[in-house]
């Protein structure tokens, strides 16, 4: 063992006690945001100009504080849930490659089916695979393809299925986050054919959801603070945000179980700049996916413009991922499903590089780990 733990005993203490004393620092915070939240619930209107001015959650409904209670299920819905996994290039390898692999499960509730699984597996090793205007296509580049996959495997099985109630969930938002240094025709590019497959889910007749868990955003906090500022009460002592590190869902955990928050749309410079004007404008609310009395699980859950217009597509998607959260405790189980199934152990990985190595001797090209990752496999292995 080379982590020597008693050198960080003393430490682990003092964090203990510091962060004792940021959950009782925390406790006031969220205090003074619910009681923000009540007293300025009726300024929505007044609010939605001067919010997307500061970069803020607009409000999407009349009262901030509105609260959702559980929609009743439809008794058949399909709900498909799709995620993706990648191995990055690895220039200490044998061949320089990557690999995406999208899981998904389709969920047809009510018909007597088992759900259907499957994983597709993409290899990129061409040129134009593997560089995007020069630049390698790694990291960010990586999770950008892979998120496009993802969508496009939804748009796919929107497609496939009989007409009813069909929920497409993917894992984490429906916005596409792209690199802001990328040259902005590449930016839009990326953006356009992600517009593409939310238009597809559309015109299927889909209902399309993003399911974020442990949500980190603070766009309903510094939406609080706005308008305080701007009320009779604020004081210039407190115009700096004391809410500025206070996610919102410590806000929303007062929810009763079951039910959501009201609407708010995405402040993200991205959403206003692309998803708007195709119509598929982002909105949000917030869910406390906990049974009963049981502690708040709260999640956040992104729809496009099209589906928070119609009151019977924000209540059906609400209503989903409440009882498929509640099937694998407190996460979507098409989800937790399509993880699983996009997975690449690392058993697979070393199969994968196997195959790369016998297909490279085939064809004639003998090629090897760098040293580094020689050395390193050596010393490693058994852990």
């Amino acid at each position: 063992m080379t982590l020597e733990l008693s050198q960080l005993t003393e430490h682990v203490k003092t964090m203990g006690e510091t962060v004792a004393q940021r959950h009782r620092t925390r406790a006031d915070l969220i205090s003074l945001a619910r009681r923000w939240l009540t007293d300025y619930a009726d300024r929505a209107e007044a609010l939605r100009v001067r919010a997307r001015a500061e970069g803020v959650a607009v409000p999407a409904e009349s009262a901030l504080d509105a609260v959702h209670a559980l929609p009743e299920m439809p008794e058949r819905y399909t709900v498909v849930g799709a995620d993706g996994s990648q191995i990055q290039p690895d220039r200490h390898g044998a061949a320089l490659y990557y690999v995406i692999n999208i899981g998904s499960l389709v969920y047809r509730h009510g018909s007597g089916q088992a759900p259907e699984a499957r994983s597709e597996a993409m290899l990129g090793f061409r040129e134009d695979d593997l560089y995007e205007n020069g630049t390698p296509v790694a990291g960010n580049l990586l999770d950008v393809r892979r998120d496009l996959a993802e969508l496009r495997r939804l748009a796919d099985a929107c497609e496939s299925e009989q007409p009813g109630p069909v929920i497409a969930l993917a894992d984490g938002p429906i916005t596409l986050w792209v690199l802001k240094d990328l040259p902005g025709g590449a930016r839009k590019a990326k953006v356009t054919a992600h517009l593409d497959q939310l238009d597809r889910i559309q015109r299927a007749g889909g209902i399309v959801g993003g399911f974020v868990s442990r949500p980190g955003s603070k766009e309903v906090t510094r939406l609080l603070h706005l308008v305080h500022t701007l009320s009779d009460d604020a004081k210039k002592s407190e115009l700096p945000n004391p809410l500025e590190l206070l996610a919102d869902r410590a806000v929303f955990a007062t929810l009763p179980a079951g039910a959501r928050s009201a609407l708010f749309i995405s402040p993200k410079e991205i959403n206003e700049q692309y998803y708007a004007p195709r119509g598929h404008e982002a909105h949000f609310f917030y869910v406390n996916l906990a049974k009963g009395e049981s502690d708040p699980v709260v999640a956040r859950v992104e729809v496009p413009a099209w589906v928070a217009r119609e009151e019977q597509g924000v209540d059906i998607i609400h209503a989903v991922v409440v009882a498929q959260a509640r099937i694998a405790g407190d996460y979507p189980y098409v989800l937790a499903r399509a993880d699983e199934l996009a997975y690449v152990s690392g058993r697979e990985r070393a199969a994968l590089e196997s195959m790369v190595l016998s297909s490279l001797m085939s064809a004639g090209v003998h090629s090897s780990l760098s040293p580094k990752a020689h050395y390193k496999r050596l010393t490693r292995q058994g852990f």
